[in-house]
């Protein structure tokens, strides 16, 4: 946690020895106040219509109660279905503030149709039928599913945005999904739309208070997010391994979980972020530096240690030295 600032004498000779006090601390020592810590964390397994997923409920479960550990209120659902997502999401919105660095992790399903990104409850069915010219415009995609648009709105609203998607990005035909969304035209006819498995590139609106949305996904586009073979995705294994490091901010952060899940993976999953940020953050501080020596050069005034003499070439005397 950041320090609040130190209160500063400043009446009588008090004043006179907190002067020389804070020149030996760096400008940068003096931080702002600590800003309020939310998350929203969803993972999704036993889906009822389309593929069950192993780790999501453990993913999110266990960087739930890491998040709780860096100080983080956390709004957690695992297996949830669209109506207690829902819930989820507009408890979130109603708690996050301009002060609060605010978190959206999500593990499961998630598909983009017609540039469009949704996230899968467990009752997504292995069907939707959309009335439209494909825009997806309708009720019917919503009532369905819940829109990405919508769970990250309330960023808009904190002062700092942090989004870790651990959601696949390939064609769902190949990775077996197992959900199709067909649009039935007013002539009757009906065709498929093409779901690709996985999030779109996140679109979040300028805030003029905002320092801005971190995004990080667990994959790069038109590739496959593992589930893992252990307890959870080597995504998330990287994330609970690194976001409790000391000091590094979550640019660095995300340079670690990359590189360990390039090395788990074989290089075949590289995660990828996307950010805008004006601030530097991270999810532990670095401890305040010591004051040390001053390293400027001699006090004003002060004598320098005499040079020692030079050495003497001196003849050895004659005899035996004893």
């Amino acid at each position: 946690m950041v320090r609040p600032r130190r209160r500063l004498a400043t009446l009588g000779f008090l004043g006179l020895f907190a002067a020389p006090l804070l020149l030996a601390y760096p400008a940068s020592a003096q931080t702002p106040p600590a800003s309020k810590r939310i998350a929203l964390v969803v993972g999704n397994s036993g889906y009822q219509n389309i593929s069950d997923l192993s780790n999501p409920r453990n993913d999110a479960s266990d960087l739930a109660a890491k998040l709780k550990g860096l100080k983080f209120e956390v709004l957690l659902a695992t297996d949830a279905t669209h109506a207690r997502m829902s819930a989820l999401l507009k408890e979130f919105t109603a708690k996050v503030t301009r002060e609060h660095v605010a978190l959206v992790f999500y593990a499961g399903h998630g598909v983009t149709v017609n540039r469009e990104s949704f996230l899968l409850p467990v009752d997504t069915p292995d069907a939707i039928e959309v009335d439209d010219k494909g825009e997806l415009k309708g009720d019917a995609a919503n009532k369905a599913m819940l829109s990405m648009a919508a769970v990250l709105a309330p960023l808009e609203a904190a002062r700092l945005g942090i989004v870790l998607l651990d959601a696949c990005r390939t064609n769902a035909v190949d990775a077996g999904l197992g959900m199709t969304v067909r649009l039935v035209s007013f002539g009757g006819q009906t065709r498929s739309l093409p779901v690709i498995r996985g999030t779109a590139s996140v679109e979040i609106k300028p805030s003029p208070y905002s320092a801005g949305v971190f995004r990080a996904y667990a994959t790069q586009l038109n590739n496959v997010a593992s589930d893992g073979e252990g307890r959870n995705s080597p995504f998330t294994r990287a994330l609970l391994k690194h976001i409790d490091t000391r000091g590094i901010t979550i640019q660095e952060l995300m340079i670690r979980v990359r590189k360990s899940v390039m090395e788990e993976t074989k290089n075949q999953q590289i995660p990828w972020e996307e950010a805008a940020l004006n601030e530097s953050f991270s999810f532990v501080e670095a401890p305040a530096a010591a004051a040390g020596p001053n390293r400027t050069g001699p006090t004003q005034g002060a004598q320098r240690p005499p040079a020692p003499a030079p050495a003497r070439n001196v003849a050895p005397a004659m005899g035996t030295g004893f």
